[in-house]
């Protein structure tokens, strides 16, 4: 049953009133609740909705938009073919789509149950009273509002442009399937009038990815404040190659090629992948473009060197695995990186400001390559980006020789001379 809960601030005065209930009913349904004013009107307001949720089977009830109210009365006519209930609309679609992992379909539906059913989940999906470009609207700033955490830290910081973006798109591929069906059950998706979020103008920075650029000084302190010699040739080896986690701690030393002369290659064409009922198994990694060769320089072919001699790995065994040769969870390691993070700050070779995870060493491996002058199409092929635009998105403003350039030839432009041509190499 769902219950109304008077809020107060310190003085004891009451300024809200929230009805709290756990969706259908069971001890494992997400908690939801929704927010009314702490008048005598918010207080009414909320024991009626409060009956309409109960009414409902512990749901959010049909037309209701969270943070809105009912967009229009209900409709009994609306409520006669639950299958276009957007609850059972959705779930049909995701269960039954082809050409993607097990875990993608468990991820899909665990961000609907989050962050779509709450407003949408009992709304028609044929209606465009209930899916409107005003009610998706409405939606998009409740998430924009929506207080997300970081790994096990706190609800702290709001919900990333990129996350408000991945979830408008899943909405809006299910409405496409509404749109597409045989025969349509809607003339068109209201998400493709949405403005959305802007992504963070200096590439997918703080509001986006949280990207952290390390330092070399700032990785070498990291890497010194580890107390386990595995965690320091981890940092090496996933510093000097720029790999994921995944396809690290799948890395053997069969994928090592051409050892014992100058050009040592690593092969990066395995990646550890969720089963979708919380296991893992070996498989491809995440794209075409993630197969990729890449050069190691000495510091990673000693780490590795190093690991196999003193772990004496057979040519098909892991290089970096758990204290019993299981797989390496990433948390285990997350936890030890954060020890070390912390320490680092404590004895001040870390701005206190930097938030580092073990993801920001790829990060930090393009920054490397990209203030030294490499291309970002040779980042691209080294990080095994699928697209171009994922990595100029990600390091474009930080080619040093960009504004160099083009100051030079501005200027030369403001002087009324012909502009220099350079040699252009294809390398």
């Amino acid at each position: 049953m769902a219950s109304v809960h008077a809020r107060r601030n310190r003085a004891g005065e009451i300024t809200s009133y929230q009805v709290k209930w756990r969706d259908g009913g069971g001890r494992t349904g997400a908690p939801q609740s929704e927010k009314f004013d702490g008048d005598e009107a918010g207080q009414e307001a909320a024991a009626i909705f409060k009956a309409a949720v109960d009414e409902a089977g512990q749901r959010w009830p049909l037309g209701w938009v969270k943070g809105q109210g009912f967009i229009v009365p209900e409709d009994p006519g609306a409520t006669e073919d639950a299958r276009f209930r957007f609850r059972a609309f959705a779930t049909e679609v995701i269960e039954n789509k082809t050409g993607i992992e097990e875990h993608y379909r468990n991820a899909c539906m665990r961000e609907l149950e989050m962050y779509v059913f709450p407003t949408f989940g009992e709304c028609d999906v044929r209606s465009v009273e209930h899916f409107s470009s005003t009610t998706v609207r409405a939606w998009v700033r409740v998430l924009e509002r929506t207080m997300v955490r970081k790994g096990r830290g706190p609800y702290n910081r709001k919900m990333s442009p990129k996350t408000i973006r991945n979830l408008h798109g899943l909405l809006s591929s299910i409405l496409n399937e509404a749109v597409q069906a045989e025969p349509p059950l809607r003339a068109r998706n209201p998400c493709e009038r949405t403005k959305l979020p802007r992504k963070d103008d200096g590439g997918a920075v703080a509001g986006d990815e949280d990207v952290e650029f390390l330092t070399p000084q700032e990785v070498a302190a990291i890497r010194a404040c580890m107390t386990l010699r595995q965690d320091q040739l981890m940092l090496d080896v996933k510093y000097g190659t720029g790999v994921r986690y995944s396809e690290i701690t799948a890395l053997a030393p069969f994928c090592l090629l051409d050892a014992g002369t100058p050009r040592v290659r690593l092969q990066v064409h395995r990646a550890w992948k969720k089963d979708g009922n919380g296991g893992y198994y070996i498989g491809m990694p995440k794209s075409a473009r993630s197969r990729r060769t890449i050069r190691v320089s000495t510091t990673v072919i000693e780490a590795l060197a190093e690991l196999q001699r003193v772990e004496a790995l057979d040519v098909d065994a892991h290089f970096f695995t758990g204290d019993e040769g299981q797989r390496l969870h990433y948390s285990t390691f997350y936890d030890r990186w954060l020890r070390a993070v912390r320490k680092a700050k404590a004895e001040g070779l870390l701005a206190v400001y930097k938030n580092p995870t073990p993801h920001d060493l790829r990060h930090s491996h393009a920054a490397a390559l990209i203030s030294a002058g490499h291309s970002l199409t040779y980042v691209q092929r080294r990080l095994g980006h699928e697209s171009i635009k994922t990595t100029s998105d990600l390091y474009g403003h930080l080619l040093p020789e960009a504004d160099d350039d083009a100051m030079e030839t501005i200027e030369t432009a403001l002087q009324g001379a012909p502009p220099t041509l350079r040699a252009v190499s294809s390398a």
